[in-house]
């Protein structure tokens, strides 16, 4: 489905705190604070072998991580983690929110999309910044 709507019926409001915001935001926020803290965490560490710069993000370097808040009908809300994908190839590359869509479908084929609440989505620092020796 797409939706249509003039300049005049959409409205933007004032930036507010976190703890001033409905519990799904205040736990999507918090969800991405810690997905991003865990990737820092690793990116900095030097503890880890990872092949994200040589083949998951070899075209820009740029990570992207996705936070999607899945709640479906008298259940409780869960959250699904997914990140972009470039990994140079014709059909290869893979943003972050259709990642952790597909991760969440692929742990729930019975998901419908009603059940898909929010999304988060955050841009990260160059993974060229970390030293991959």
């Amino acid at each position: 489905d797409v939706e249509s709507h003039s300049f005049e019926e959409i409205s933007t409001e004032p930036a507010i705190s976190v703890d001033q915001t409905s519990a799904p935001v205040m736990m999507i926020v918090s969800a991405m604070q810690q997905f991003r803290s865990e990737f820092e965490r690793i990116m900095s560490g030097g503890d880890y072998d990872t092949d994200l710069a040589s083949f998951w993000l070899r075209k820009t370097k740029k990570p992207v991580l996705a936070v999607l808040l899945v709640q479906k009908p008298g259940s409780a809300p869960r959250i699904y983690r997914g990140t972009n994908m470039e990994v140079s190839m014709p059909t290869g590359s893979l943003c972050a929110e259709r990642n952790v869509i597909g991760s969440a479908l692929a742990d729930d084929i019975t998901l419908k999309r009603q059940d898909l609440k929010m999304i988060a989505v955050y841009s990260a620092k160059s993974i060229c910044r970390y030293n991959f020796d």
